[in-house]
């Protein structure tokens, strides 16, 4: 066994639900704006969840929440017209282009804003 002992903390589950449905009702009143807009006000949005739930032993917590962001922003992009929504891929390629943050641990370095 190395190092010492510490309390590990997790997000108390109605809390996440609450924050993912924050997000939900943000990109369903906000899907109009350009998606430049959208990404940047989701980058603030996960980075400061993150620095405010970023304690030991939740980091599954954070990545959970990464992706229920992923999954509610492609939700409300696929409605933003009648034809054609946003597929997995479609989302993945625009990602490569304009990352979203990642939770890290502790001693990783932290991701410049955009």
């Amino acid at each position: 066994m190395q190092g010492n002992w510490v309390v590990k903390q997790t997000t108390a589950g109605s809390r996440f639900r609450r924050a993912v449905r924050r997000i939900a009702d943000w990109c369903r009143l906000n899907r109009h704006l350009p998606l430049v807009v959208q990404h940047r006000s989701l980058w603030q949005k996960l980075r400061g969840h993150f620095t405010y739930y970023g304690v030991i032993g939740n980091l599954d917590a954070l990545r959970r929440f990464r992706n229920a962001v992923l999954c509610q922003w492609r939700k409300w992009l696929s409605r933003r017209h009648r034809r054609g929504g946003w597929s997995w891929a479609r989302l993945y390629a625009y990602l490569q282009s304009h990352p979203l943050p990642f939770p890290c641990a502790w001693d990783a370095p932290r991701v410049a804003s955009p």
